[in-house]
């Protein structure tokens, strides 16, 4: 099976107030944590699976970490047009994928082992579509993974609608991965300014 692992690092961050994907979080800028993250879920899992990585963007420095890591780079003009234009714009770069799970880059929190512990146990479980949990809450949340026969759904999504979307039009073939630690949900939002 070959899995790509696209990481969306477009948005315009209107309610950070400034381009929140630069700012720090423990010493690095957010997408940074984000990529690296992926690149070790790629490295972990390449004995069991193909994994590749990228990375959807409109910030220069962005695309530039990413090349330097030999990343592919996919550039999306038209961020305005909400987070169904990056994941149109990836998953149109890797259609031949068996599987495409989408990150976002504002989830500094989330860990590798999460990620491919996610991976793994969507595999064994038979489903076509996966997304994480909060256990105790039963919110769903990112990333999410989408097999073959679900592209066409999320190429025919429009404006500031993920996923989300087509997960809940297949709920019978959609399988939770329930997460422990509600701080690898969260999403950064606001600048944490204590």
């Amino acid at each position: 099976m070959r899995i790509s692992l696209i990481m969306l690092a477009a948005g315009n961050s209107r309610r950070f107030g400034s381009n929140k994907l630069l700012f720090p979080v423990d010493g690095k800028p957010m997408y940074q944590i984000t990529l690296n993250r992926l690149l070790q879920v790629k490295t972990d899992l390449e004995q069991e699976i193909t994994c590749a990585v990228s990375v959807v963007t409109r910030y220069e420095e962005i695309r530039k970490a990413a090349l330097k890591n030999g990343i592919q780079v996919i550039l999306n003009p038209h961020p305005e047009k909400g987070i169904s234009s990056s994941i149109k714009i990836g998953l149109q770069e890797n259609l031949d994928a068996d599987a495409c799970l989408f990150a976002v880059s504002d989830q500094p929190w989330m860990t590798a082992r999460t990620i491919e512990a996610m991976i793994r146990a969507f595999l064994l479980s038979g489903k076509g579509i996966a997304c994480v949990s909060l256990n105790t809450t039963g919110k769903t949340g990112n990333p999410c993974i989408f097999t073959k026969p679900y592209y066409t759904e999320l190429l025919e999504l429009e404006g500031d609608t993920g996923g989300k979307k087509v997960i809940k039009r297949h709920p019978e073939d959609t399988f939770i991965f329930a997460v422990e630690d509600a701080k690898q949900l969260e999403d950064l939002d606001v600048p944490d300014m204590e």
